[in-house]
C-alpha cells in the first residue's frame, strides 16, 4: 500500500513539473527588422489625392436682377455656347427697343444730311452757292453722322447688355452646382452657377509648407488610383504660393504626363499621390508605424539575445503610407521588433519568426 502512495505522488510530481516546463518554455514569437548602416537612395511620401476637372468656373450675370429659367440640372452635360441661365429681361428688351428707335431715326438723319450736303458741295464747287450756306450744310452732316454713331454705340450695348442676361456655357462642361434657383434675385457678379469641364485630367493634394519643396525636389510622381489599382505617371502644373486658411496647407495640382484618350475619370474619384525624393546622402532609419508605442513618449522594442527590450526614440515624418522616420534612437545593426509590440513587455523573451533585414 506505501508503495502505491508512493507511484502517485511520483506520477503528480512528475506531471507538475512538466506543466511549469511547458509554461517556462513559451517564448514569444516575433518579426524583426534590422536596421541597416546604407539606406536607401530615396524615400517615398504619400498623399490621399482626388480627381478634379481641368477647369471649373463660378458662372454670374453680369447684372443684377431675378433669375428667370435655369435650363440644366445639377451634373447635365453642357455644350461650350448652350444657353444655361436665364435672368429677367422684360426692363433690357424696352431699352433695346428705345435704342433701336433712336438707331433709326439717327440713320435717317445723316442720310438726309449726307444727301443734303452732297447737293450743297456740287453748288459750291460750281460758284452757285455761298460759302456760308456750304459751311451750315457741312456742319449739319458732321452732327448728323456723329448722333447717329452715337445711337449706333448705344444699340450695341443695349444688345450685349440683353445678351448678357443669359449665362452661357464657356466649354464643354457639366453642372457641378446650381447656387441659386428660379426666382432669386441676385446681385451684379452674384454666383449663379458652378461649372467644370469635360476633362477631369488634374489631381489635388494638400501640402505641408515642408513637403513642398519635396514635391519640387521630386525625382517621380505617380498616381494609384484606388478602384483600379493603376498606377499613371504625373507631372507638376500649379503649387499655390499661399496656404489655404482653414488647414494652414498648401493646395498642390498635379495632372497626367501621359493619358491615353480611352482612361476616363470621375471628378472626386479618389486615389494615392507618391512622390520619390533623393535622400541626398542624409541617412534616414525607416521603420513600420506600427513598431512604435507610445509609453511616456515614443519607444519601440529591440531583439537583444533573445529578450523584448523597450528603447525610447524620437520620430520624423511619416512616409510612404506604413512608416515613420526615427530620429534618433536607433542606429545601423539594431534589430527593431515589428510586430507583435502590441502584446510585448519590456524583458520578455522573444525570438525571431520571419525577421527581415
Amino acid at each position: 500500500m506505501k508503495i502505491r502512495y508512493i507511484l502517485i505522488f511520483l506520477i503528480i510530481s512528475i506531471f507538475t513539473a512538466c506543466k511549469k516546463d511547458n509554461k517556462e518554455e513559451f517564448v514569444r514569437p516575433v518579426k524583426i527588422q534590422e536596421i541597416n548602416s546604407i539606406q536607401n537612395d530615396n524615400f517615398y511620401i504619400d498623399f490621399p489625392a482626388q480627381i478634379s476637372p481641368t477647369q471649373k468656373t463660378v458662372l454670374a450675370f453680369k447684372y443684377a436682377g431675378a433669375v428667370k429659367d435655369i435650363k440644366f440640372e445639377t451634373g447635365d452635360f453642357v455644350k461650350k455656347g448652350q444657353v444655361i441661365a436665364v435672368m429677367d429681361d422684360k426692363d433690357y428688351k424696352v431699352n433695346l427697343d428705345a435704342f433701336s428707335k433712336k438707331y433709326e431715326a439717327a440713320r435717317a438723319v445723316a442720310q438726309n444730311a449726307e444727301i443734303q450736303f452732297s447737293r450743297a458741295e456740287k453748288l459750291y464747287q460750281g460758284g452757285a452757292l455761298a460759302k456760308k450756306d456750304y459751311d451750315n450744310a457741312l456742319m449739319q452732316k458732321n452732327v448728323a453722322v456723329s448722333t447717329f454713331k452715337e445711337a449706333a454705340a448705344g444699340l450695341e450695348n443695349a444688345k450685349n447688355t440683353l445678351n448678357d442676361t443669359r449665362i452661357i456655357a464657356p466649354y464643354d462642361g457639366y453642372i457641378d452646382k446650381k447656387i441659386v434657383e428660379v426666382g432669386a434675385v441676385v446681385p451684379e457678379g452674384g454666383p449663379v452657377i458652378s461649372f467644370v469641364s469635360n476633362e477631369m485630367t488634374d489631381i489635388s493634394v494638400n501640402a505641408s509648407l515642408k513637403d513642398v519643396e519635396n514635391i519640387k525636389n521630386s525625382s517621380n510622381i505617380v498616381f494609384k488610383d484606388n478602384s483600379s489599382e493603376k498606377v499613371y505617371p504625373l507631372e507638376i502644373k500649379n503649387i499655390a504660393q499661399n496656404p489655404d486658411s482653414i488647414n494652414l496647407t498648401y493646395p498642390v495640382t498635379f495632372t497626367f504626363s501621359n493619358l491615353s484618350k480611352d482612361e476616363k475619370f470621375l471628378s472626386g474619384q479618389t486615389g494615392t499621390v507618391t512622390i520619390t525624393v533623393k535622400n541626398n546622402g542624409k541617412q534616414e532609419i525607416l521603420i513600420p508605424l506600427n513598431a512604435v508605442f507610445e509609453d511616456n513618449g515614443s519607444n519601440v522594442y529591440l531583439f537583444k539575445n533573445g529578450v523584448a527590450v523597450k528603447t525610447p526614440v524620437e520620430i520624423g515624418e511619416l512616409r510612404e503610407t506604413d512608416k515613420i522616420s526615427i530620429v534618433k534612437g536607433l542606429k545601423g545593426g539594431d534589430k527593431v521588433i515589428v510586430a507583435g509590440v502590441s502584446k510585448l513587455a519590456d524583458g520578455e523573451k522573444v525570438k525571431t519568426l520571419g525577421g527581415t533585414k
